[in-house]
Parts: C-alpha cells; structure tokens; sequence
C-alpha cells in the first residue's frame, strides 16, 4: 500500500467508524422504542374493559367503525334507508376518528396538521405541506398523485383514483349523514347479528313505539326449503318433549296413588268445604247418606259431561279440619279433596291518577301492543272471525262498546250477580275489541264466563274448585274452541282432570303463569302439562319482574302498561301476566280461524315455532321460546301444510271455506308462500279518538 494512502485509511477510517457506531446505536434505540410501545399496547388491551354487550371491540391497527379499504360496505353493519347502494363509506356519525361537522369531501380534517407523510398510496407518497398521518385520513389536505388509492386532493380525486370519500359517497356527504346508519349497539335489522341488542329500537322512527325486531333467523323454525324446515319442526318437536318432562306430574282422580289430602304447606283452600267425586251410578240417596254420616251439608251438585262423574261440594260441620275429612272419605274409597281457592293476581297497588294526553294520536301512543303484534298487517289475513272463546273471568261489562258486539252468551258459575268488574271486562277487551282499541282478534265470538265473585271478606274477587270446573264443562258444551285462563292457584286433582279431559277434546287451554314473582313455585292452571303458560313482557321486550320462571314458560306476550276496556265505558292500564294470557288466546282464535281442523298440540308447536327469541338463542325458563308473533304463526301454519305435502306426509283435512292465493309478505322470512284463504276485511281501520284512561287497574 502506498504511504498517501495509509496516512488516508488512518485519518479518515476512525471517523467512518464511529459513524456506523453511532447509527446502529440510533437504530437500536429506535427498534427498543417501536417494542415498548407495541407491548404498551398490548397491556393496554389486555386492562381495557369488555365491551358492554352488543358493541363490537375494535380490532388492533383495523379501520375505523369497521371499514373495509376498497371492498365498500361496513362489517356487520346494515345499511339506512336513505344510504346510497355500494357505498363505501361509514356515517361520521359514529366514527369517532373523524370530524362530525364536516361539509364535504375535501373539507379540512380533525388530523389534516399532523406533519407525518402518508406512505400507504400506492402511486406514491401524499405529498404537500401537512400531509396526513398513518391512520389515513381521508379529509386532510393533501395532493394525490394519479392512481393513489386513498387521499382527496384539493380539488377532487385525480382520475383512476379509488377513495373511500369521493363525492358519490363520502364521510362529509350531505345526503350520508343524514341518513341513520345502524351499528351493532343499536341495530336495526343487523344483516350479520341478529340478536343484537334492542336497547334503541324501542322508540326509533322506523318501528315506533313497542317495535321489534322480527328477524326470520331469531325463530325455531325458519329453513329455506320444505325439508329443513320439517327437520328443524323434528328438533323443536323433541325439545318441547324434553322440557314438558320437567314440569311435576301428579296422578289424576282415579289413578294408582291418588290422594286428595293437601300438602302440610298447602293452605288455598276454604276451610269449612270440600269436594267429592262419584261416579256417575251414585243415586242422591246415597250421597245424602255419605253427608250424614260424615256431618256434611250438601252445598251443590253437578253432572259432568266431560268426566261422566257427579261432582258435590260439602260444607264441613263440627269446626274439624279439611284435611281429616279427606282422609276419612278416602277410607271408604270416595274421590274428595278440598274446595281450592283461585286469584286473578297476587300483587296488588293503589290506584293511579289518569293520563294528561289524550286526542287522536294517542291510539298509537297508549296501545303499543298493536305495533308491537303488528295487528294492522295481520288483520288482513285473519280477525279470528266465527272461533269461539271463552273468557273464564270476574264479571265483564257486555254493554262496553269495545266488546258488546263480540260477546256472544254468559254463564253465571257463582250463583249470584255481581258488579262487573276490572279484570274480567279488561282480559275480554284485549282479546276482542273492536271500537277505539285494536283487540288481538276482534272477530272472534266471546263467551263470559262468570266464576270469579267478590265477597265481604275479600277485596278481589276469588274462585273456587267448582266454580272453574262449572265454567269449563259450560263453554264446551257452548262449543269453545279456546279456553283462557287469567288467574293463578294451587295444583287441584279435580281441576287437571277436567282440563286433560278438555284437551283431549280438541280445546285450547292458554294461562297466565301468575304474577307471584321469580321465586315462586309454579302455579297452576299454567304449570299443567296440557296448558298453554305465557308470561309477560314491556314495551321494551323486558321481562315483567313479577313473572313466575320455570318449565312452564311456553311464550311471552306484551302485558305491561297495557290499554284495555274498564267498566262503564271507561279505560284501563293493565299489568301482569294476565293481559299476556289473553293475547295469546287471540293469536290462537286467528290460527284457527285459517285452519280450524288444527288441534291443540298443532297450535302450541306453531306457536312457540314462530315465536321471535329475546336476547338468546334457545328457550330459557324466563320468556320461554320467545315472544308471539301473529303474522308469523300465520305464515308457519301455513307452510306445515305446504310442506306436509311436498313430504308425502298425509296432510290434516282441508278446511271447509274456499281458499285463494295470497302474496308472500316480507315477514315470511326464508319460507315460501303458499294458499291461503281471502283476506278478511281490515279490523284496524280508521277509529275516533281513544279518551284518556279513566282509571288504573291495581296490578294483577
């Protein structure tokens, strides 16, 4: 090596060197600080709080509110009724990254002065003066170069340019940002999550007040095709099989290890009566002479048609206790238990002032019901025109204009008159009115059924063993169909008998499951396995707190704050499970309106079948397997038939009135339309102004 050179290396190769030190000193700091950051990150993901339910948790490094780059759309957003198709946008309303006072596509965004360059394009970097951070705003002030595929210019996109913010569909767009976009916290028929939360549908302007979401996808049943769907009946089938095996079963009146004697705990019953049962080759005679040799006074006698025994009620003497009368008439192998008492509600407030809003829009405001049941559209298609119901009841009011059309005849069970009465004029209007209110099925033929009386002892009116069993052998002589239930008691041998003897002849039995609360044992009639148990929602699709949980739970209905007729004309708030009851009995008198040939095991599985779920995605104990829906039930009842065909399965007989083909509706879901009957005349038509409530009934 020649010595200039030596004297160069040796000058100029120790400053070379500490140069390359002192860079990989800079780049090693820099890769320890990009790693501290990213593990802050890291934790502070881990020590965030969860989402609370039905928001979405944002992913690490992902666009903003979902956004997709350059395939449009959001994920899992559905898009508003005023969007623009294939958009590729999300409303500013809900990106928190962005400016919400926005104007336009090239106004100057919430991150147009940060002075790092925008290296995601791919014609080259956004140059310009401010530039645009690596979040990649799209309203910063830059300059796109031709092909840049993210970035507004100053005046517009370059051409070739693919945005997410051009003028056809754009964050600041006007026409965008007035149109209300859904995301998951309060979605509005969410394409990608049904069951999101319903927290701010309630009230929304697309549904109104008591709206639900009725997603095909939230029901047991909703196959595409004729056989999935009778696959998924197959497996509802099984599971309602599965459930009804929890509900206690006890031997009925004539079985192996009968008993009439009461629980130890056991204490709704009259004191001083009881019941017997004989056959039906007892003479008088000799039921006189069981009464005196046990110190009976015979009280009543009633030949069953339905059981083909002769039921007495006795009055007790010599102050003895019912339940050592019982054992002494079950020595000599007589059928007897006590004289079981029955409540309309087990929770009762002080009356209410009256609502200040009255005029001709408060229809809508104060029945939330009809918005929620969608009863407009469905009584198109049925009004349960010519199905008889029997409201087995306190006195109701035959002279209220809501009802005084529908209320075909009346049987006094009790044996002496009685005021009419809150409960029962209320439970016959929600099932049929038909003048200022919407009822559920407004054409169907009501029987009233007197069996609930108040006394001077008690302040609501109460029913006994007799008194219902009286009810229920009346109105199926009279040809009742459906047979509701609104009251709440004590499992009675007597009374199980005669509802399996009811069942078994084709009746619908539907009651209320009681308002005694969560922690309450079943009730009956509701937790028999032949009944029908409903309990009760809110507008809000809320459980009502006073419902009974358990196996019995079938469905729930709207049974909060609900408008029903009162007595003398007036109007009534009602609430409980009693309500509930009754509007599924009218949802039953508008299935079998379409087909009466369906019988009561039919009806349940169509029912719970097309029930819409609320908040899970099987059946609990609280709301059973969802919330009713008429119109779908309609469609579901419907679609058995079709399909029964299409499976070779020999379908039920066909109903007698002619048939005709109606359009399938948007709440039909995935099944396909099939024959129906012509649509009946709208009961929902104009109607006067509802008055405000006169008075509050007490809770249920």
């Amino acid at each position: 090596m020649r010595p200039g050179s030596r004297r160069w290396f040796g000058r100029y190769g120790t400053a070379v060197a500490a140069a390359l030190f002192v860079a990989a000193a800079g780049f090693a700091s820099v890769d320890d600080s990009l790693a501290q950051t990213d593990q802050k990150k890291d934790r502070a993901q881990k020590n965030a709080a969860p989402p609370v339910k039905g928001q979405v948790q944002q992913r690490r490094n992902a666009m903003p509110n979902g956004m997709v780059p350059n395939r449009g759309g959001f994920r899992g957003q559905a898009l508003g009724p005023n969007a623009v198709p294939n958009a590729r946008t999300a409303p500013n309303a809900t990106n928190q990254n962005l400016d919400p006072n926005l104007k336009g596509p090239n106004a100057r965004g919430a991150n147009a002065a940060n002075p790092h360059a925008n290296t995601f394009s791919k014609g080259g970097p956004n140059l310009g003066a401010q530039g645009q951070n690596q979040r990649q705003n799209p309203n910063a002030q830059g300059l796109n170069v031709p092909g840049n595929r993210l970035g507004n210019t100053q005046g517009g996109n370059q051409p070739g340019a693919r945005v997410f913010n051009n003028q056809g569909s754009g964050f600041g767009n006007r026409q965008l940002r007035q149109s209300n976009f859904a995301n998951r916290q309060g979605a509005f028929g969410s394409r990608r999550s049904p069951f999101a939360s319903r927290q701010n549908l309630t009230n929304n302007r697309f549904g109104g007040r008591g709206f639900t979401n009725r997603d095909p996808r939230l029901r047991a049943v909703n196959g595409p095709t004729p056989q999935l769907r009778q696959v998924q009946r197959f497996s509802h089938r099984t599971e309602m099989f599965a459930v009804r095996a929890r509900i206690p079963m006890f031997p009925l009146p004539g079985e192996r290890n009968f008993t009439g004697v009461p629980p130890v705990a056991e204490t709704r019953y009259v004191d001083t009566e009881m019941v017997c049962q004989w056959g039906a080759d007892m003479s008088p005679q000799a039921i006189e002479e069981v009464a005196r040799r046990h110190n009976l006074t015979i009280v009543a006698t009633q030949r069953s048609a339905l059981t083909g025994a002769t039921l007495v009620q006795f009055r007790i003497g010599g102050n003895r206790a019912t339940r050592d009368v019982v054992r002494a008439m079950e020595a000599e192998r007589i059928l007897a238990q006590p004289n079981y008492v029955y409540l309309l509600g087990q929770a009762a407030a002080a009356p209410e002032p009256a609502a200040a809003q009255s005029g001709a829009s408060n229809n809508d405001h104060q029945q939330y019901v009809a918005n929620k049941l969608r009863l407009a559209e469905v009584h198109k298609i049925a009004t349960g025109k010519g199905v008889t119901v029997a409201v087995i009841d306190s006195e109701i009011d035959r002279a209220h204009p809501e009802i005084t059309k529908s209320i075909a005849e009346r049987f006094d069970a009790v044996g002496k008159p009685d005021e009419p009465h809150l409960h029962g004029t209320g439970m016959a209007g929600a099932i049929a009115s038909q003048d200022r209110l919407i009822g559920v099925a407004p054409g169907a033929r009501t029987l009233a059924v007197h069996a609930f009386s108040t006394g001077a002892a008690q302040q609501s009116p109460q029913a006994t063993t007799q008194s219902i069993v009286a009810g229920i052998e009346w109105a199926l002589s009279k040809g009742a169909r459906i047979i509701n239930m609104s009251f709440a008691g004590p499992q009675d041998p007597f009374l199980a008998h005669h509802l399996k003897k009811a069942s078994e002849k084709g009746a619908i039995l539907i009651a209320a499951v009681g308002n005694a609360g969560p922690k309450s044992p079943p009730l009956y009639p509701a937790a028999d396995p032949r009944v029908i148990g409903v309990t009760a929602i809110d507008e809000n699709d809320q459980l009502y707190k006073g419902s009974v949980l358990g196996a019995q739970v079938a469905l729930a209905a709207p049974g909060v704050d609900v408008m029903v007729p009162a007595p003398a004309g007036a109007y009534q708030l009602t609430t409980g499970t009693s309500v509930a009851a009754a509007h599924v009995s009218g949802v039953a008198a508008l299935l079998l309106e379409k087909h009466p040939e369906a019988g009561a095991q039919l009806i349940l599985e169509v029912l719970t079948a097309s029930a819409t779920r609320l908040g899970t995605n099987k059946r609990d104990d609280k709301v059973g397997w969802g919330l009713i829906d008429p119109l779908a039930a309609l469609n579901e009842l419907d679609a058995r038939l079709a399909d029964a065909k299409v499976a070779g399965a020999t379908p039920a007989a066909p109903s007698t009135q002619a048939a005709a083909p109606r359009a399938p509706t948007a709440s039909t879901g995935a099944q396909a339309a099939v024959p129906t009957r012509a649509a009946a005349p709208a009961a929902a038509a104009t109607r006067s102004a509802l008055p405000r409530p006169g008075l509050y009934v007490p809770r249920q």
